[in-house]
């Protein structure tokens, strides 16, 4: 199955106007595949910078150098561009000196880690961040009951795109293992920020075991036996890293929030489940609902980002234990969803709270049953 990914219209609409597009990802989550679909026989070339020899050529920041590796060609694509050193200073001078080329960069990280990008680039470049396949892609493919059908296998598998074009579900299970063993600290070892990676994994465990409840730093630091800064350090990284996205707290001014500290969700459900290794169907788990409410925020973060659409997105708890999922704030307009996955109800006085206390405009519960209206 050939997969459209939205971001092909956007990177192709960039085209032609003077600045380096930028496509971040995580590892194995389509980036190559999507920006070769973009090259042309013979007019445009690829530059993989896994390869130390073509790493070491983009790190030679003078002129004449790069002008050797791109003036034949119309379109130059620097794929894994984070492993060059100083990759910023090097885009600004072929941008400089080339700005009728079309450079099409990519990284699996995102570029302003090692902050080589944003000052060297500034109003140089379009950046786009590609996720895992969303449904949205999916319905391009599939009709809305094979849609359905598929919605399993996405919250126990996830989405990577090898994973959604496999049948058998071992092959599913050994694939997610693979990017998760393999290819998900590549980049923290690379850079040599982690003095532990395997610290670092027991906290990707922590949060995954606790999905869909706030996080607190300071039990954290106590269970990994590490400082408060060095677990809001990795907590950081591993959102630079598209491993995990954070939602934080609404508070207003009228009813004031008690909660305080971030909830955490994981940008590919399968990596979730692998570092727990349990790919058990829902039919014999326990944490359906926390499968369910994290596969739906960044559904429909993928939703919008496709539409151009970008709110702040934030969670709710009230003093009396009240909670909302999630809230969009658009511009001062604020929509609220709860995530339930069967059938269960949601206390009317929640929704009198979002309404009228809050100011908020809509208030929605998001099922089974009616979440396509809600991703797509």
């Amino acid at each position: 199955m050939n997969i459209y990914r939205y971001l092909a219209k956007k990177i192709e609409n960039d085209l032609g106007k003077g600045k380096i597009i930028i496509l971040c990802g995580a590892r194995q989550v389509g980036k190559t595949t999507l920006v070769r679909g973009f090259l042309r026989p013979n007019i445009d070339v690829y530059y993989n910078c896994d390869q130390e020899d073509v790493r070491e050529s983009f790190e030679k920041a003078n002129l004449e150098h790069l002008s050797s590796l791109v003036k034949k060609y119309d379109r130059v694509i620097v794929d894994e561009a984070q492993r060059v050193k100083n990759i910023g200073l090097t885009l600004k001078i072929l941008i400089d000196n080339f700005p009728e080329k079309n450079f099409i960069v990519t990284g699996s990280s995102s570029l302003e880690l090692a902050n080589t990008i944003s000052e060297p680039l500034t109003g140089r470049y379009f950046s786009h961040l590609l996720f895992p396949i969303s449904f949205l892609e999916l319905s391009s493919q599939l009709n809305p009951l094979r849609l359905m059908e598929t919605l399993e296998e996405r919250m126990i598998f996830g989405s990577y795109p090898e994973v959604v074009t496999t049948q058998d579900r071992r092959d599913k299970q050994r694939i997610v293992e693979g990017v998760a063993a393999d290819y998900l600290f590549k980049d923290i070892l690379n850079f040599g920020i982690v003095r532990n990676p395997d610290m670092l994994k027991k906290l990707l465990r922590a949060i995954a075991l606790q999905l869909g409840n706030e996080v607190s730093v300071s039990e954290l630091s106590r269970t990994l036996e590490v400082d408060n800064e060095t677990v809001k350090r990795y907590l950081d990284l591993c959102e630079k890293l598209f491993i995990l996205v954070s939602l934080a707290p609404y508070h207003s001014n009228k009813r004031k929030s008690i909660a305080k500290m971030k909830k955490y969700y994981f940008f590919d459900l399968g990596i979730r489940n692998a570092l727990i290794q349990n790919f058990n169907p829902l039919s014999v788990r326990n944490d359906v609902g926390a499968l369910w409410e994290n596969l739906m925020v960044l559904e429909r973060t993928k939703r919008n980002s496709a539409q151009d659409i970008f709110p702040q997105y934030f969670f709710w708890r009230s003093y009396q234990g009240q909670e909302i999922d999630l809230i969009e704030d658009t511009s001062g307009t604020m929509r609220a969803f709860e995530f339930k996955y069967k059938k269960d109800a949601v206390p009317k006085k929640v929704r009198e709270i979002f309404l009228q206390e809050l100011g908020g405009k809509e208030f929605s519960i998001v099922r089974k049953e009616n979440f396509m209206e809600f991703v797509l």
